[in-house]
């Protein structure tokens, strides 16, 4: 096994010599791709611009080159290797049972982001659904895709997707780029940034309709604000306390969707204000088992705008998660969330503990958990990332 590592190192470093950025460029071009692949699924776009079948290659090609990039010009171990590569076929046999792959590409990046500067993906992660929005809005407006339309039952106010699959996917993705943005700058805005933020802020609300999102959206910029007087904070809680209120948390999304009916009034006033969402968990815990390694549920929702019999849609990522991907994925969930929270307070980034925090709150009522295009967090396990300025004491 050392004579194959030597000869994998020496042929890394003939290549890093030719191509000092190599691992770098694989990574942005291939990370690029798969964005907007990801990005393209959460609209109308899907079919206009590319095919299923182009969005499938879009995903496959740029996994493999990250494949490359981690084998033979990132420093791993040979049993850190052999740890990834169980953990991707255990996620592609539970990808294929749930029929949903979105784990099994996400740890290609998540790992093959070993070395790479974690502002320069969230620049590029901004820029890409900058891009996607801007031509989901123009193909939406000039009526070559469907703008979604809807109301709620309890509401007259209209709410518009302005090309994205439902309005609520909208409101999600400005959510996680104010987070993006909130996150490059350090937790340290101006003026202008926060009038600009807040303005996004309630652009998305009147536009979506979205009220869970405006309250993150809010939350967010309160916690840059204030995020001097959170730091000093933060500095003294360890992370397995930070693991303890995300395992509680994500329990009691889980438990309140299993133990639901209507007769109880307290999960009756919080499955009103989820707009329905503990009843199709109840649903889902009614119709099916929880597996160890995933299974397929048929699940009928509005995205697109199509009208639907039988509505049933998981949203909660934690219910996704334990239903779908099954309770070895579920665990693994848990243990990500450890580690990230270790690393973030092991360099005293702060701010970042914060956005992981976020991710968990929004987690228990959307799904976009995995999807890279939404959800950038966990790109930051492997990744360098730079310590704040003048923003820990």
């Amino acid at each position: 096994m050392d004579r194959v590592e030597d000869l994998r190192n020496s042929f890394s470093n003939k290549l890093l010599q030719k191509v000092p950025n190599l691992g770098s460029i694989i990574y942005f071009v291939s990370f690029t791709c798969y964005l907007f692949a990801m990005s393209l699924k959460g609209t109308m776009l899907v079919n206009f611009l590319l095919s299923e079948r182009a969005l499938f290659y879009l995903s496959i090609i740029p996994a493999f080159f990250v494949t490359l990039k981690i084998i033979f010009l990132d420093d791993h171990k040979w049993q850190d290797l052999t740890i990834f590569m169980l953990l991707e076929i255990i996620l592609f046999a539970v990808g294929t049972n749930a029929n949903e792959y979105q784990i099994f590409y996400l740890l290609f990046f998540i790992v093959g982001a070993k070395n790479i500067d974690i502002d320069k993906i969230l620049q590029l992660f901004i820029w890409v659904n900058l891009l996607v929005i801007a031509l989901s809005l123009i193909f939406a407006l000039n009526g070559s895709v469907r703008n979604v339309m809807i109301t709620r039952a309890d509401s007259p106010a209209v709410r518009y997707s302005l090309g994205a699959v439902y309005p609520t996917d909208l409101a999600a993705r400005g959510f996680f780029m104010m987070l993006a943005y909130t996150a490059l700058k350090r937790f340290k805005l101006n003026i202008a940034e926060y009038i600009s933020c807040l303005a996004l802020t309630a652009l998305i609300y009147f536009v979506t309709d979205t009220r869970i999102d405006l309250l993150l959206m809010l939350f967010l910029l309160i916690c840059v604000a204030v995020y001097p007087k959170l730091s000093p904070l933060f500095a003294k809680i360890p992370a397995y306390l930070l693991e303890a209120f995300t395992i509680l948390y994500a329990l009691a999304i889980i438990l309140m969707g299993y133990f639901y009916h209507p007769g109880f009034w307290p999960l009756e006033k919080i499955n009103s204000f989820l707009s329905g969402r503990l009843i199709l968990e109840r649903v889902a815990f009614d119709n099916y088992n929880v597996p160890l390694l995933g299974q397929y549920i048929y699940q009928n929702g509005f995205g697109g705008g199509f009208k639907v019999v039988d509505y049933f849609y998981i949203d909660s990522s934690y219910v996704r998660t334990l239903m779908m991907h099954g309770i070895i994925i579920f665990a693994l969930l848990f243990v990500l969330f450890y580690l990230l929270f270790t690393r973030f307070r092991q360099e005293k980034l702060y701010y970042w503990s914060i956005c992981l925090l976020l991710v968990v709150l929004t987690a228990g009522i959307d799904q976009h958990m995995w999807d890279v295009s939404y959800n950038f967090v966990f790109l930051a396990l492997f990744a360098n990332l730079n310590r704040p300025r003048q923003l820990v004491a």
